[in-house]
């Protein structure tokens, strides 16, 4: 019997399965590489973080400038919102909407 003959078999199939073995490998790794990337950057996080306060900023800074409340009878309506609010002198922002209010002074 050769033994060079079933060498060479074990050695082909030793082969073989490195292969298999470093391409699941190399597939693996491509997989985690990909799922790595898919994090977004902190600066893109940062910016967009950024560009939301200065909007919300702006926003606020709106709601600060006051209005003038309508007089009804026994009450106040917030020109805003329509709001009805009770007849007090501590009333500086509208309960409902949030903007700033102001009585008229006579």
């Amino acid at each position: 019997m050769n033994h060079a003959v079933k060498w060479n078999l074990i050695d082909s199939i030793i082969f073989c399965c490195e292969n298999k073995i470093k391409k699941l490998k190399d597939l693996i790794g491509t997989v985690l590489e990909d799922s790595s990337s898919a994090e977004p950057d902190v600066e893109s996080i940062i910016a967009a973080e950024t560009e939301y306060l200065q909007q919300e900023n702006e926003h606020l800074k709106k709601r600060e400038i006051p209005v003038y409340l309508i007089e009804d009878e026994n009450s106040f309506i917030c020109p805003k919102c329509n709001e009805k609010l009770p007849h007090t002198d501590k009333i500086r922002y509208c309960p409902n909407c949030g903007h700033r209010v102001i009585r008229h002074t006579y």
